[in-house]
């Protein structure tokens, strides 16, 4: 289980829910590009990179090369997997990362699970050994384990309305998937937990895909969320980044015309500028 290569995998009815959402949004935008200047300091999008499982390869290879170039990031935490290095994370979050909820033990086969079990020992579990290790005046964002978005027997839309509920119950502001093009803030402020996020080297290591996906997020002027998981030295398997590949994409981040900021910070501006009125 401590192993990426068990837990770190998206699941294609995760992915197919999140793009046929994409494609219907997409059809009820108006066909325009948003406009320079809606991000921090006149930015023409906004990015955020975000880290899954607590992996010992983000502390000892992402992390120093996110410190390198002053850029934060999202965690999403599991218990299983950094109860072993505690004191190393809660440095990293006294350092600006942000850290977040990705459940206790990254359950992700969810249809047959009980409910209030799955709620109780997974999330609000977690919720609370975050608040106890890292303070309860944190941003509560949540990143769906292998993308799965429902939970319990039922159709598509029960099984994630039911997973709604609980993320709402706890607080959680603002989920990621793992599937989907460039967010518009707009949509974001109105469906925050459905965030679209994409896996730059989740086929191969190279630096296509991060490159179209960031250009195509700087030309609607959108926000970017890119999903890693392990980084190491080579790439052995779907969802790494080699150390190389990694810096890289971060050294394209830092050349855009972008605000890059961790997963809540950027929320929480969505929700100020396009949220609903109170």
């Amino acid at each position: 289980m401590g192993s990426s290569s068990a837990i770190s995998r998206r699941s294609f009815f995760g992915a197919a829910v999140a793009l046929s959402v994409v494609s219907g949004a997409r059809a009820q935008q108006p066909p325009h590009l948003l406009t320079k200047g809606i991000w921090p300091n006149g930015a023409r999008a906004a990015v955020s990179l975000t880290y899954d499982d607590g992996l010992n390869s983000q502390l000892d290879y992402a992390i120093p090369e996110l410190d390198r170039r002053e850029l934060k990031a999202t965690f999403f935490l599991t218990r299983y997997n950094i109860q072993w290095r505690l004191a190393d994370w809660e440095t990293v979050a006294k350092q600006g990362h942000e850290v977040a909820n990705h459940t206790m033990t990254h359950p992700c086969a969810l249809t047959g699970l009980n409910t209030a079990r799955f709620e109780h020992g997974e999330i609000d579990r977690m919720e609370a050994f975050l608040d106890s290790n890292f303070g309860t005046d944190r941003q509560r964002t949540f990143a769906y384990p292998c993308g799965y978005l429902g939970v319990g027997h039922g159709d598509r839309r029960e099984r994630f309305a039911r997973y709604r509920r609980i993320l709402e119950r706890d607080g959680v502001v603002a989920a990621r998937t793992t599937a989907g093009g460039p967010n518009r803030p707009e949509m974001a402020a109105a469906d925050p937990l459905h965030l679209h996020a994409f896996e730059p080297t989740f086929e191969g290591d190279t630096m296509g895909p991060a490159l179209r996906y960031l250009n195509e997020t700087v030309a609607q002027g959108g926000w970017a969320i890119l999903v890693f998981h392990d980084v190491l030295p080579k790439w052995h398997s779907e969802g790494d980044a080699s150390v190389a590949t990694h810096a890289k994409i971060l050294a394209q981040v830092a050349a855009l015309d972008v605000w890059c900021a961790p997963m809540g910070q950027v929320f929480d501006y969505v929700e100020g500028h396009w949220g609903k009125p109170a």
